[in-house]
């Protein structure tokens, strides 16, 4: 697997700018100090890029899985088709597999993949035993299976948990929300060999379309490479958050953005960017524009 850290290139779907144009405003103002350049993504027809596009499972290879998410049966409109999911650098092989499977759901170190345990759900013709085995397969990757938020439609594990490096692991803290909840999730991921640290969480009762919103969460960050964009929401809790995350990641440039517009729909940060790593004579991946 290629983790967060080892990213060098972000791409977002060229809807964001049009859908957020204060958030996209924000954010590429943001970027335009870093180093990191954002690129946009055509053909696609939602923003939640992290999802439908490839996982990359090596420095040159992606895996596209199969996007049918159960939440969108209803909405076939935002399901962005396999054409516009292809593109992948130039050179790298692109692999597909049968297996029902958003990229939000595969939180990644290098030897390491979390999931939640939704992908059962997605694929019920396959016995879990086997949809396991598989999956190390194609991940090339211990697979670490734990248990979706209560109530949460999406099941994605990016909402719940990241990897700081190969050994620890930041999660939301549950311990005012969801006591029994929080106690297993940390139990399985020690269970594993990981050290569990927590970061602030909180929740509204704002419901769009049926899906919650994301405001509370700072585990959806986005991190490529040194660089960490860290949801914020006009509260206290934003402040922690940044603070927890520098003491965790010394060498890493921490910055704050607000994020509300973009949370009232579901996600946040980690959920509308497709961060890779590409090699430095690779400017740009095949097919993709390069327009901003």
């Amino acid at each position: 697997m290629i983790p967060d850290w080892e990213t060098t290139e972000v791409f977002f779907s060229a809807l964001l700018p049009v859908r957020h144009p204060d958030f996209w405003s924000r954010f590429a103002g943001l970027l335009a100090g870093t180093g990191v350049e954002p690129r946009l993504l055509a053909g696609t027809r939602d923003v939640w890029a992290r999802d439908f596009m490839p996982v990359q499972v090596a420095a040159s290879e992606f895996v596209l899985f199969q996007y049918r998410p159960d939440y969108l049966h209803d909405n076939a409109e935002l399901v962005t088709p396999d054409e516009a999911r292809q593109a992948v650098p130039l050179g790298a092989r692109l692999c597909t597999s049968d297996i029902n499977l958003d990229g939000g759901n595969v939180v990644a170190s290098s030897d390491k993949a979390i999931l939640t345990e939704k992908v059962y759900k997605e694929n019920p013709e396959h016995a879990r035993p086997a949809l396991r085995e598989e999956l190390a397969a194609i991940l090339r990757a211990n697979c670490i299976f734990i248990p979706k938020e209560p109530y949460d439609v999406i099941g994605h594990a990016d909402g719940v948990v990241r990897f700081i490096d190969e050994e620890v692991v930041v999660v939301n803290d549950y311990r005012e929300l969801d006591r029994g909840y929080g106690a297993r999730l940390e139990a399985d991921l020690r269970r594993h060999g990981l050290t569990v640290e927590r970061l602030p969480h909180f929740r509204t009762d704002e419901v769009v379309d049926g899906i919650p919103s994301a405001a509370g969460n700072y585990v959806n960050f986005l991190r490529v490479g040194k660089l960490v964009i860290v949801p914020a929401y006009g509260v206290p809790q934003d402040d922690l958050a940044c603070e927890t995350l520098e003491l965790l990641l010394p060498g890493a440039r921490v910055m704050p953005l607000r994020c509300g517009d973009l949370a009232r729909e579901g996600g946040v940060l980690n959920c509308v960017a497709w961060a890779i790593r590409t090699e430095p004579t690779r400017s740009s991946p095949a097919r993709l524009p390069a327009g901003r």
